[in-house]
C-alpha cells in the first residue's frame, strides 16, 4: 500500500513538474538588440572622463535572389543576410553605458553573441582588469569571446571593414582562432585566458594586437567614398579601411607594457608551446638562397632548475614539418648531409626567435611566458620567498633554449630547379 501511495505521488509530481515548467527568463528576438562585438574607450567630454562603449550590432537583412539564382531557396526566393552597424554610448563606468544604452533605444541589449572585445589604447594603459570583471561577470556573454588590443580608438577599429565575412566580428575571431595553425604571428586570447593570466601568480597577460589601414589594391571588395569637392571623380579618397591582426600586446599586471613584433609573437608562441603551424625563412649556407620550412607537431618542454646563483630555464622544443620552397639551384634534399645542415639551421632560427621574444619581455619586466608559475607550482617554497620580488628577478634569469626540428617531406620534388 506504501509502495502503491509512493508511485502515486512521484507521477503527481512528475506531472506538476510538465505542468508548470517554462521559460522564466524568456526574451522575444523582436525586443532585442544582439551584438558580436564591444569596443572600449576613455574620452573626456565635457571636460569628464567617460567610458565610450562602442556596440558592433547585428542586423539581419533580406536579400531577394533573382529568378535564375542557384540559392538554396529556388528561384525567386530571399537570403538571409546579415550587416553590422557600430553604436556607441558613454557612462561613468561600464555598466553605467550598458544602462545608458536604453536611453537610445527602445530593444534590450543582448551579448549572448558576443566573441569579440576590442580595448582601445587608452584603456590598454589605464588598465584591463575592470573590462575583464564585466566580461566575466556577466552571464550572457560567452567566455570564449576573443580580446584584443588596438592601435588608436576601438571605435575607429570597430568601424572599419570585414574583406572576407559578413561581419568584421566573425572574420577577426575565425583569424585568432586558426592563426597558431597557419602562421603563429598573432596570439589568440579569450576571455577566460586573460582572466587566469590576470589572477594566477607568476603570469602576465599578452594578447593579440590589431590595427586599421587603408587597402592599397583597387580590387580591393572594400567601399569607398569619394571625397567631398572633386570633380569627375577628382579628389575621390579612400576613406574606408580594413584590419590587420600583427604580433602582441605585452601586460604587466593589468597595464599595457609593450608590443612584440610578429617575429618576437612567433617567438613566445614557440615557448608557450602554441605554435602549430607557421613559415621559418632560412638562408642555406652553401648558396646563400631562401628556403622556406613549414613547421607543425610542435611540443614544448620548460623546466625550472633553481640554484644557488640564481635561477635557470631549460626550454626544449620538439617539432617536425616540410620544405615547402626553394629558390632555383638552392638544396638537394636527398643528401643526408643537407638535410642535416638545413635542420640546423632551422634550430638556430628557432632559437633566435624565441631569445627575441625572451629579450624584449625582459625589457618590459613582463612575464608573459609564466616562468614564474611554473616555478609556483614546481617549486612552491621558493616561490614563497620571491613572489613579491618576481617582477625584479624575471629581467636576470637565465634561459637555455634548445629546438630540435626535423624535416620529414619536401613536397613532390627533393631538388631545388636547376634554371638553364
Amino acid at each position: 500500500m506504501i509502495k502503491l501511495i509512493r508511485k502515486v505521488v512521484s507521477l503527481f509530481l512528475v506531472i506538476l513538474i510538465l505542468l508548470t515548467s517554462g521559460c522564466w527568463n524568456r526574451r522575444e528576438i523582436q525586443t532585442l538588440t544582439i551584438n558580436s562585438a564591444i569596443g572600449f574607450d576613455r574620452i573626456t567630454t565635457g571636460g569628464q572622463s567617460k567610458i565610450l562603449l562602442s556596440v558592433l550590432t547585428i542586423k539581419p537583412s533580406r536579400a531577394s535572389g533573382g529568378a535564375g539564382g542557384m540559392g538554396a531557396g529556388g528561384g525567386g526566393q530571399t537570403q538571409a543576410a546579415t550587416t553590422g552597424e557600430v553604436i556607441s554610448i558613454t557612462g561613468e563606468t561600464i555598466q553605467d553605458a550598458v544602462r545608458n544604452w536604453d536611453q537610445r533605444s527602445s530593444r534590450q541589449l543582448f551579448m549572448g553573441h558576443t566573441v569579440l572585445f576590442v580595448i582601445g589604447e587608452s584603456i590598454a594603459k589605464e588598465g584591463i582588469g575592470w573590462v575583464i570583471d564585466f566580461g566575466n561577470r556577466n552571464r550572457d556573454i560567452p567566455e570564449r569571446a576573443m580580446v584584443v588590443v588596438c592601435e588608436g580608438s576601438a571605435r575607429d577599429c570597430l568601424q572599419a571593414q570585414s574583406e572576407f565575412e559578413p561581419m568584421l566580428s566573425t572574420e577577426v575571431f575565425n583569424i585568432l582562432n586558426l592563426n597558431k595553425f597557419f602562421t603563429s604571428k598573432t596570439q589568440g586570447t579569450n576571455l577566460f585566458q586573460v582572466m587566469y593570466d590576470l589572477v594566477t601568480p607568476g603570469r602576465e597577460v599578452s594578447m593579440a594586437f590589431l590595427k586599421t589601414f587603408t587597402p592599397p589594391e583597387k580590387g580591393s571588395a572594400v567601399r569607398q567614398i569619394p571625397a567631398t569637392g572633386g570633380k569627375d571623380g577628382e579628389g575621390d579618397q579612400p576613406q574606408r579601411k580594413v584590419f590587420t591582426l600583427t604580433g602582441a600586446a605585452a601586460f604587466r599586471g593589468e597595464k599595457l607594457a609593450g608590443r612584440l613584433n610578429e617575429v618576437e609573437t612567433q617567438g613566445l608562441l614557440f615557448i608557450k608551446s602554441e605554435a602549430q603551424g607557421g613559415i621559418i625563412p632560412i638562408t642555406f649556407d652553401s648558396t646563400r638562397k631562401n628556403i622556406s620550412f613549414l613547421f607543425r607537431d610542435v611540443s614544448t618542454k620548460v623546466k625550472p632548475v633553481i640554484k644557488k646563483d640564481g635561477i635557470t630555464f631549460q626550454i626544449k622544443i620538439k617539432g617536425t614539418g616540410e620544405l615547402i620552397g626553394a629558390a632555383p639551384q638552392t638544396v638537394d634534399i636527398t643528401k643526408k648531409s643537407n638535410v642535416k645542415k638545413m635542420e640546423g639551421l632551422i634550430n638556430q632560427e628557432v632559437e633566435r626567435r624565441c631569445r627575441n621574444s625572451v629579450v624584449r619581455a625582459k625589457e618590459m619586466r613582463a612575464d608573459i611566458f609564466g616562468f614564474g608559475d611554473k616555478i609556483h607550482r614546481t617549486h612552491p617554497q621558493v616561490w614563497k620567498k620571491i613572489e613579491n620580488r618576481w617582477e625584479d628577478i624575471f629581467p636576470h634569469v637565465d634561459i637555455d633554449i634548445k629546438a630540435e626540428f626535423s624535416v620529414e617531406h619536401s613536397g613532390l620534388i627533393n631538388k631545388s630547379l636547376e634554371i638553364r
